[in-house]
C-alpha cells in the first residue's frame, strides 16, 4: 500500500478518482462529485443512500443548508472540528449532511480547497475500519491513492437529524448523547 501527500490526492479526487483517508475517527473514503458512482462501487452502497459533505469549516458546511437553526450552530461550536455530522434541510430542498473533521482528511480538504463527499472505507454492511491495516484488501486495490497519517479513536461519528422540528440523535457518539443532546436543545429555547 503506498501513500500519497494530501495535496497528491487532492489532484486525484479533483480528476473524478477516490482516496483512501484516516480520520479522526475511522478510515474513509473521500471524492469529489464525479468520483461517487466509484466510491458507492468500492462500498457496494446504494445510490439511493446519502453521503455526508466533509467541509474545511462551518461556515462553508452550513452553506449547504436551507437555514441553519440555532441548536446546530452550537453543536458546531462544541465539536467541530471533529467526530459530528449534522444532517441539515438543504438549499434545494431533502437534506444534507454535513461534517467537519480533523485529522488527514482535513489536510485533503484544504489542499482540494473545498467539501468532498466522505464515508467509512467499508464494504456496505461491515464494520467501519479502525486502521489502514484494517481495511479489506479489496477497497485498497479498488481506491485510486491512500493517504497516511493518524486515525482516530475507531468510533464513527455521532450523526443528529436537524433537518425536521425536532432533533434526532441518529446515532451517539463520544460524549453526544440522548441526554446531552436535549440538554444542548433546552438551553436553546
Amino acid at each position: 500500500m503506498k501513500t500519497v501527500s494530501p495535496q497528491k490526492a487532492a489532484e486525484v479526487v479533483r480528476e473524478g478518482g477516490v482516496a483512501l483517508v484516516p480520520t479522526e475517527t475511522v478510515v474513509g473514503l473521500v471524492c469529489a462529485e464525479a468520483g461517487l458512482p466509484k466510491a458507492r462501487k468500492i462500498k457496494g452502497r446504494d445510490a439511493d443512500k446519502p453521503i455526508a459533505l466533509l467541509c474545511r469549516n462551518s461556515g462553508e458546511a452550513f452553506g449547504f443548508a436551507g437555514e441553519t437553526p440555532p441548536l446546530a450552530a452550537k453543536l458546531a461550536e462544541e465539536y467541530w472540528p471533529g467526530p459530528l455530522t449534522l444532517v441539515l434541510s438543504a438549499k434545494d430542498g431533502g437534506s444534507v449532511g454535513v461534517r467537519v473533521p480533523e485529522g488527514a482528511v482535513r489536510e485533503v480538504l484544504e489542499a482540494y480547497g473545498g467539501p468532498l463527499y466522505g464515508t467509512s472505507a467499508n464494504l456496505s454492511g461491515e464494520n467501519a475500519p479502525e486502521s489502514l491495516e484494517s481495511v479489506d484488501a479489496r477497497i485498497i486495490e479498488a481506491v485510486d491513492v491512500v493517504v497516511g497519517g493518524e486515525v482516530g479513536n475507531g468510533v464513527a461519528s455521532a450523526v443528529v437529524d436537524l433537518s425536521k422540528n425536532e432533533p434526532r440523535l441518529l446515532r451517539p457518539g463520544g460524549s453526544l448523547t440522548e441526554a446531552r443532546l436535549r440538554g444542548m436543545a433546552s438551553e436553546i429555547g
